[in-house]
């Protein structure tokens, strides 16, 4: 009889783990130092990841018109060419409606997403100081995360792009989930913006 490496041993004819034929869909195998037994997975745990890609196609013939010092929603309609749903996450439909707002009501709490966000800031006048944030709980307890980009001083009448950047925002709380959020930016002087996109990438707890 030849003697047989267990190792070297043909996948057909391994043995499943002890008691598998008495498992069902869904459980993990545990053990308490002593006899491993099969339990159910732990609840309100998540490995729900993936992404969706936003492409933009209205900006980019009619760019947003920015107005001095005032506060402007960057639209986008999803209706761009590289618009991405391939790997969203599982049973997540969208993470943006059409109206341009984020919409994570479909994410569990404590869920997270990164966002990178892709436009170009055309200012009328060198040297601008450009802001983004987020306006976020719509509807609700409504809140804003904000930044300053920066001074845009290469010159008026050019386009700056601003890519690349991801931004993190956690779903805590439902006030977060549950309501619709805007990407807005804001120019000291006036100027113009086109959107290019923005992905989300889901993070599952």
């Amino acid at each position: 009889m030849t003697n047989i490496q267990h190792k070297d041993i043909p996948e057909a004819q391994l043995h499943e783990v002890k008691g598998a034929s008495t498992s069902t869909a869904g459980q993990i195998l545990t053990s308490t130092g002593g006899a491993s037994a099969w339990a159910s997975a732990p609840t309100g745990l998540s490995v729900n990841q993936g992404f969706i890609d936003y492409s933009d196609a209205g900006t980019t013939s009619t760019p947003i018109s920015l107005t001095a010092n005032t506060w402007t929603t960057i639209t986008n309609d999803g209706a761009g060419s590289f618009t991405n749903k391939t790997y969203a996450p599982e049973s997540i439909p969208d993470l943006m409606d059409e109206v341009s707002a984020f919409d994570f009501s479909s994410l569990d709490l404590g869920t997270s997403v990164l966002i990178r966000n892709d436009f170009s800031v055309t200012p009328d006048t060198n040297n601008a100081l450009l802001e983004l944030r987020y306006q976020l709980g719509l509807g609700g307890a409504a809140y804003t995360l904000e930044t300053i980009l920066g001074r845009l001083d290469s010159g008026s009448g050019i386009p700056y792009r601003f890519s690349l950047r991801p931004d993190f925002i956690y779903m805590g709380d439902t006030n977060t989930r549950d309501n619709p959020g805007y990407l807005q930016i804001r120019l000291s002087s006036n100027g113009s913006v086109v959107n290019a996109g923005s992905v989300i990438q889901v993070i599952g707890r």
